[in-house]
């Protein structure tokens, strides 16, 4: 692999040539349960399709998952939902010329179709109404902990995405390091070696690689799978099918052993997602990764 940096997040790589899925390199029937459930899309109010304004005003209502703004030069935008799920994200928008944005929907660990919004900034075109959000996007957000009722109400409180059982503050998991690479849209660059990380309730872990075509990707993870049970499966994908929940992978390894693995020659050089997640969304366990 080329030589790579840690990065917080990772640009999106279109243009990636089509690619296959692999057979597993172990065996086992297991199907494949590494497809998140679906959200509903986000409901949009209306959007202007042109502004003299640098940003673009994004309202709408989530039922109480977080915002995820995938396609301008601020990509990606997050935001927190407002206490009766509504949301407004100010999102930048390219100097000149149409900006494609994709809207998500994100909350433990699920992800929803993305809504496709275009808007051109424009000179000429109108100031729109309420073109700003105003500090609309900032919730009142508390903590989470087994000492308050916070951890009882159902609610994302902290405004991190994730509410009572999938929660860290209130079922005691505690991640690793490398958080929050729990969604494709916050994912580290990582380099060769040997890494130990946690997987939590309702989590999963994403990492990036970046390779010349015809460079491998040689991934191990290693994990006890009893005491509790606790099973993990890997999937190594292009980015835009990783942010768009799509099942299409050019490896994958979901075996019944305590080891899973791939190693996948690149077949067009840019940067590809590994997704490393539970069978059962609701396992957690601690897992050895190495990087070859």
């Amino acid at each position: 692999m080329m030589n790579m940096t840690r990065a917080d997040v990772t640009v999106l790589v279109s243009a990636l040539a089509a690619g296959c899925s692999a057979d597993r390199p172990h065996g086992g029937n297991k199907p494949d349960a590494g497809v998140v459930e679906m959200l509903s899309a986000p409901s949009l109010d209306p959007v202007p399709t042109s502004t003299p304004n640098g940003t673009v005003a994004i309202r709408g209502n989530t039922q109480g998952a977080r915002i995820v703004v995938k396609g301008g030069p601020g990509d990606p935008v997050v935001r927190p939902v407002l206490p009766n799920g509504a949301f407004c994200a100010d999102a930048p928008l390219a100097d000149t010329g149409e900006t494609s944005l994709l809207v998500f929907a994100l909350k433990d660990g699920d992800i929803s179709p993305g809504t496709r919004i275009n808007v051109t900034k424009d000179a000429a075109a109108p100031i729109p109404s309420m073109a700003l959000c105003l500090g609309q996007e900032q919730p009142d957000c508390v903590a989470e902990d087994t000492a308050s009722s916070n951890c009882t109400d159902g609610k994302d409180n902290n405004c991190n995405g994730y509410t009572d059982e999938c929660e860290t503050g209130c079922n005691g998991c505690t991640e690793d390091a490398f958080g929050p690479n729990w969604s494709p849209f916050f994912v580290p660059m990582i380099n060769a070696g040997t890494y130990k990380f946690q997987i939590c309730p309702c989590h999963s872990d994403w990492f990036a690689f970046g390779v010349n075509q015809g460079e491998a990707i040689h991934v191990k993870v290693t994990f006890a799978t009893t005491n509790p049970a606790f099973d993990l499966d890997l999937r190594l994908q292009k980015p835009q099918d990783a942010e768009e929940n799509k099942t299409t992978s050019v490896a994958q390894s979901n075996g019944v052993t305590g080891t899973e693995e791939i190693n996948w020659p690149a077949t067009a050089a840019g940067q590809y997602y590994l997704h490393v997640y539970a069978y059962q969304q609701g396992q957690r366990g601690a897992y050895t990764l190495t990087v070859y």
